[in-house]
This record gives C-alpha cells, structure tokens and sequence, in this order.
C-alpha cells in the first residue's frame, strides 16, 4: 500500500474538511496544479528516481509533466543547493522522504490515527521543501500561516517526537529566490498550529 492509499488521516485530509467545513479559507485557482508542479519539484530534488523522463511522467503518481515545467524544477533545485544554508543542513545527511504512521495519536481529549511524509528528517528536526509564488522572506513568511504550513510542521514534529522544524521555500520565478523559516516548541506559531489542528482533527473525528 502506497503512502497515500493509507487510510490513517494527514495534515492534507484535515486542510481539505476544513475546507469543505468553512474553517479554513479556499483560496481559488487550481489546487491540484500547484500540487503538481509541488511534488513534481519534491520529487527533482528529494527523489530523482521517480522522473521518468521518457514518459514526462512522476513515477508511482498521476502527473505529468511538460519538458518546460521540468527545467524549471532543474533551475530551482540548482538556487536550492547553492544556497549556503541549505549545504550545511544536508552534511547532516538527513532522510529524504521519511513517512511515519501513528495508531491513535493523542490529541487534546481524543485520538486519531495520523500519518506523515517528511522531505527531511534528522534526529532532533524535521524540514519540509515549498515551491512558493513569494519573491520576499516577509511574503512566504505569511504563506506559512496562510496555507497551514506551521500546523504540518507542527504534526510532523509530534509524530517524530521532535521540538524543531524549518522550512525551506523557493521561489517558482527566476532567479529563484530561496527562503528560511524555522519554527519550535513553544513559539507562537507552535501553539497557534497546535489550537488549529486539534480543531480540525476533532471535526475529523466526530464525523469518521
């Protein structure tokens, strides 16, 4: 069974009820799209061996992809690893794409089995990878809150009983701009993220 044929729930799951419940905002345009062009950018950077470039197609998945969308990634990928941070984040030789499942994980009163896929894991931290629209640290600092980005930081740090949590982002629009944000426990964000998805996943509770 693939990580995403798993019946435990996931941050996307509870983005989606929210969403569907009027908890959480819909922000038009294309959702599935920007997934695509996300996990197409995932995939480039954390798992190579899912490009089939014969078939322009992301193995193991439904998307395609067209040869310009792929040099794109390329070009994102290569502002990615030049960035000094981000080379001294990988002498940590962190896990790429690590999925941690958790029967009935307790949540403030209840539990729900959960799971998580994780573009990076090392002892002590988790880090997720974002294409992002952002051009500036200030604007994806706010797509973090907008798109619920701390809350699946959040989840993927109680799964991994880890205190710690970044995001790298990269900007989709030349010259790839790459941003930073960090996230740990007892921050504002944490808790903010902790209040939201124990709403959300009690929502997803009282109707499973």
């Amino acid at each position: 069974m693939s990580y995403f044929d798993h019946p435990y729930c996931s941050n996307s799951a509870l983005t989606a009820l929210g969403q569907e419940l009027g908890i959480l905002p819909d922000f038009g345009g294309n959702p599935e799209e920007a997934y695509r062009l996300g996990t197409l950018f995932d995939a480039v950077v954390t798992e190579p061996q899912k490009i089939d470039l014969l078939q322009l197609r992301i193995i193991d998945t439904d998307y395609s992809f067209t040869k310009e969308e792929f040099e794109n990634a390329k070009s994102m990928k290569k502002s990615l690893e030049a960035d000094q941070f981000y080379k001294i984040f990988l002498l940590n030789k962190p896990d790429f794409q690590k999925e941690v499942y958790e029967k009935d994980f307790q949540f403030d009163g209840f539990q729900l089995s959960m799971r998580g896929k994780l573009d990076y894991f090392i002892p002590g931290m988790v880090a997720d990878l974002k294409s992002t629209a952002c051009t500036s640290q200030k604007s994806f600092e706010a797509a973090c809150g907008q798109f619920g980005y701390w809350r699946q930081m959040w989840l993927y740090c109680s799964l991994t009983k880890t205190e710690r949590a970044m995001i790298f982002g990269v900007s989709k629009s030349k010259p790839h701009h790459v941003f930073i944000v960090k996230i740990k426990k007892g921050d504002p964000k944490w808790i903010e993220a902790e209040k939201e998805i124990n709403q959300l996943a009690f929502k997803y509770y009282m109707m499973k």
